[in-house]
């Protein structure tokens, strides 16, 4: 066995209490985000023709959906075509934008009483 089989770990500290509260505030906004999105999705008497009804019902739902789809390529594709200390930077998007959505659902859970 090599003594020195560890020795490019020696210079890892852990986590600061700080560092650890902030994790632990992220993963609750991104918990929050996945309930208020279930809540939504799964919680009413709408389906997927409902939302294919909504979608066809004007052409500013068109527009929009077309959109989101074309931006959501587009990131996928810029996500895996770059260099891998870019997607670091750029994979943590995804994680703010879910802990916006889990502040907009606390938000309305505080002011509405619901999600």
């Amino acid at each position: 066995m090599d003594p020195n089989r560890y020795s490019k770990n020696r210079t890892i500290r852990p986590d600061s209490p700080w560092q650890i509260v902030q994790a632990l505030f992220t993963l609750g906004l991104m918990v929050c985000g996945f309930i208020g999105i279930a809540v939504h999705v799964f919680g009413s008497n709408q389906g997927p023709m409902d939302w294919v009804q909504w979608v066809m019902a004007s052409t500013l739902n068109m527009i929009l959906t077309a959109a989101g789809l074309v931006a959501a390529f587009a990131f996928h594709r810029y996500i895996t075509h770059i260099s891998s200390q870019q997607r670091r930077s750029a994979s943590n998007l995804p994680v703010y934008a879910m802990m916006l959505v889990g502040a907009y659902f606390i938000y309305r859970l505080i002011t509405t009483g619901h999600w």
